[in-house]
C-alpha cells in the first residue's frame, strides 16, 4: 500500500484542486501535537456513537470554534493557520479527547 492509498478521497481531491492553483501544499486539520482531527474524531465519534464537529458561525479570524457533539455546542477550541494556511488547533489530541469523554459523560 502506497502513502496515496491510505489517504481518503476527500485529501486526494484538494491536493489536486490546489496543485492546479499553485497553491501551497495541502495538509488536513490537525492538532497542535500533529494528530490529524479527522482520525481522532473518527474513532470519538465510533466509541461514543455521536457526530462530532468544529463550528465556526459569523466568526472572524482569530475567534475560537465550537466543538458541537450532536449538534449540541460543548466547548470552545483556538486555531490558527500553518504558513501554508492549513488549519491547526490549538491543543493537544489527547486534550482533545479529554474534553469530548467529558462532555459525554
Amino acid at each position: 500500500m502506497t502513502a496515496e492509498d491510505a489517504k481518503p478521497d476527500w485529501w486526494l481531491a484538494n491536493e489536486r484542486d490546489r496543485e492546479a492553483m499553485d497553491l501551497p501544499a495541502y495538509e488536513p486539520s490537525r492538532f497542535a501535537d500533529g494528530v490529524y482531527t479527522h482520525e481522532v474524531v473518527a474513532e470519538l465519534e465510533a466509541r461514543h456513537d455521536c457526530e462530532i464537529r468544529f463550528f465556526g458561525r459569523n466568526v472572524d479570524w482569530g475567534d475560537d470554534w465550537d466543538v458541537l457533539i450532536d449538534r449540541t455546542p460543548a466547548f470552545e477550541v483556538e486555531r490558527t493557520r500553518d504558513d501554508d494556511g492549513n488549519t491547526v488547533y490549538r491543543l493537544s489530541s489527547a486534550a482533545f479527547r479529554e474534553r469530548v469523554e467529558r462532555a459525554v459523560e
